[in-house]
């Protein structure tokens, strides 16, 4: 166990707590995630902003985005700490405005917020662990985070649905926040962590702003275009032109600086690179499931909140189940069992999205369960295998930085996707076409595991 990540005063007992305090955080994470996106359509309909769902749902990723490639160098200037108890009280701020903002505009800007103070504890868990773990020990305790974030999945929903639909409706968006609780009390008493001795006049602000530039400009572009303003305006190209020349600039100022906010370098690992961008293509399936799959549920199909919110009770039941053992098994021999598993897990995840591009508005919610549940064993093994698969050939001061960026692939991956369907929706696409489109990138995503996924490699 690292000396400059252990709990303080180290014994067996403090440390069990501080890591089962750490998991309940990922717990709290996918709680909100889920069960904000329980909430949201509801939401919107009362204040009048329905029409702009895809659009929230982008910015809150664009969120994510932005902070999570940013999480290793605030780590390493203010300590994980501090990161992770400013985002855990910073979203439960957000969540409380949540039920009082009735403004469109103010109500998007706040539900972006949201997803940045998300961002910043999200990847924590992972990068604690790899931390206050040995290495041959991690996938073990990965596959153990895959089961408390499937717990979070499938509790968060539920409860907020039953919230959602009783007298006390205005506290589903917090109900979350007891879980999220006994964290920040764990971590902030228990768990200490070592910060840089680097000055603040040091901190990169060009890779933040090239960031904001380039993720802003590209979510805007695709998701307000033919909305609020023709694509191919004065306004639409420059939003366009801001986002390819910051994403352009930012590679070129980040690519070789030291201490960069934006760790384009860790690129350079080939492990990491794969695992990035099969990450990134199966977002789309996580978004279907929790965003767009729950809209089709109430909308299309007709049912209640608390009937929607049970769409990811199977994939969360199993992803729990598997996530126990999946871990471990995969760890004892990584070197032969990751690349069966990996592709296993791609391609049921396009499968899993080929049988929601095949609903209907009086499909049965079994065909809807069967599909999540399957997509659970997925959800189990990639959650558990890719982050011990690259972080076995990272160096231990790159942990955060790598773990930040590697969580920044799904919720960048969602973000451009949930943005890509905005445009796609306003060119009159259906849902369906919307699963279609998550099941090919899918497809794509498991033709890289089958060629890239291959060990050994050199580390």
């Amino acid at each position: 166990m690292s000396d400059s990540t252990k709990a303080k005063g180290g014994s067996r007992s403090t440390n069990i707590v501080v890591l089962v305090a750490i998991m309940l955080l990922l717990t709290a994470n996918q709680a909100a995630s889920y069960g904000g996106n329980v909430v949201l359509p509801a939401r919107l309909t009362v204040i009048g902003g329905m029409d702009y769902y895809s659009v929230c749902s982008a910015l809150q990723s664009m969120g994510m985005m932005i902070i999570l490639p940013l999480v290793g160098t605030l780590t390493k200037r203010f300590g994980t700490k501090r990161v992770v108890m400013s985002g855990v009280l910073l979203q439960g701020i957000t969540r409380i405005l949540v039920i009082v903002i009735g403004n469109v505009p103010l109500f998007i800007i706040n539900w972006m917020v949201s997803g940045m103070s998300a961002g910043l504890y999200m990847s924590a868990p992972y990068s604690m662990i790899a931390g206050m773990v040995d290495g041959e020990k991690r996938s073990k305790y990965f596959g153990y985070l895959s089961t408390f974030s499937a717990v979070g999945a499938l509790a968060g929903p539920y409860i907020t649905g039953l919230i959602a639909d009783s007298v006390y409706a205005d506290l589903a968006i917090i109900a979350y926040f007891p879980v999220a609780l006994f964290s920040l009390v764990v971590i902030g008493l228990m768990y200490s962590d070592q910060r840089s001795s680097r000055d603040f006049t040091q901190f990169d602000f060009a890779g933040i702003l090239f960031l904001l530039a380039a993720v802003a400009g590209m979510v805007l572009w695709l998701s307000l275009g033919d909305k609020l303003f023709p694509r191919l305006s004065f306004a639409g190209i420059i939003c366009l032109a801001v986002g390819v020349a910051g994403f352009l600039l930012l590679l070129k100022v980040e690519k070789d600086k030291e201490n960069a906010s934006v760790p384009i370098s860790i690129f350079s690992n080939n492990r990491f690179r794969w695992t990035f961008i099969a990450r990134a293509l199966t977002s789309g399936y996580s978004t279907c499931i929790a965003a767009y799959g729950i809209v089709y549920i109430q909308q299309v199909m007709e049912r209640s909140s608390t009937v929607s919110s049970t769409i990811t009770m199977p994939q969360t039941v199993v992803q729990a189940l598997v996530g126990l053992f999946i871990g471990g098994w995969i760890g004892k021999n990584l070197q032969k069992r990751f690349y069966p598993m990996a592709v296993l897990g791609m391609g049921i995840y396009t499968a899993a999205m080929l049988i929601f591009f095949m609903l209907r508005p009086d499909s049965s919610m079994m065909t809807i369960y069967f599909a999540t549940g399957i997509g659970g064993i997925s959800q189990a093994i990639t959650n558990s295998s890719l982050p011990a698969f690259f972080n076995a050939s990272v160096k231990a001061e790159e942990y955060s930085a790598a773990n930040g960026m590697y969580t920044f692939a799904a919720t960048g991956g969602s973000c451009i996707f949930v943005a890509v369907c905005g445009a796609l929706q306003n060119a009159g696409c259906s849902i369906n076409q919307l699963f279609l489109f998550s099941a090919v990138l899918c497809g794509i995503a498991f033709f890289i595991a089958l060629v890239k996924f291959r060990i050994p490699w050199e580390a």
